[in-house]
């Protein structure tokens, strides 16, 4: 007789969402979602096609920890924004808690990436200030929630106090485009 393990919902029900899995956290249970978990994988994370080829019982107990891991932030993943709306791509400034502060959202839809939302916080100026520092788990839904209830002026205001754009980043130069925080090719595309 087979037993089904739902690898997901144990897995989901083991995780810390301040910390990853440690060894101290793999019991027989934990142990028998992780195999359960790769034997499903179907993805293209390397790591996790690779032990697929390595027989379950040589597994080392670091190895089953990285696949809950693996498990653990596809979970986390998945819940962090499912109920967030979607955003488009851009540059944005809301006010938290009476700080005026700035974020990047970026939702590729193609590639390895696609159907995965990035929001960074914008600190600083020169590299940073494309990239930004990655926002993780609950503050994102907050962040994509705020953006969400007026996306449009979060871009303008972006751009009105960055005076860039806040579609592409590029300097405003006319006056209109600084007075709106959009520079006109990307007005007519939002």
């Amino acid at each position: 007789m087979t037993t089904i393990i739902d690898s997901k919902a144990i897995i989901g029900q083991a995780i810390h969402n301040s910390r990853k899995f440690d060894d101290g956290d793999v019991t027989p249970e934990l142990t028998q979602a992780g195999l359960a978990y790769l034997k499903d994988y179907s993805g293209n994370f390397a790591y996790l096609i690779q032990l697929k080829t390595v027989a379950p019982e040589r597994l080392s107990t670091g190895q089953i920890r990285g696949i809950l891991n693996c498990g653990r932030a596809e979970i986390l993943r998945a819940n962090d924004v499912k109920d967030a709306p979607v955003i488009p791509n851009g540059r944005y400034a809301i006010d938290i808690d009476g700080k005026l502060r700035f974020f990047r959202v970026n939702s590729p839809e193609s590639g390895k990436w696609a159907g995965f939302t990035f929001v960074n916080e914008i600190i600083g100026g020169g590299f940073a200030e494309d990239r930004g520092f990655a926002i993780k788990y609950g503050f994102k839904a907050t962040v994509l929630s705020i953006i969400g209830d007026d996306p449009k002026s979060a871009m303008a205001r972006y751009g009105l106090n960055m005076g860039k754009c806040g579609v592409c980043n590029r300097d405003l130069t006319d006056e209109e485009s600084r007075m709106i925080g959009i520079g006109p090719v990307c007005r007519n595309k939002f």
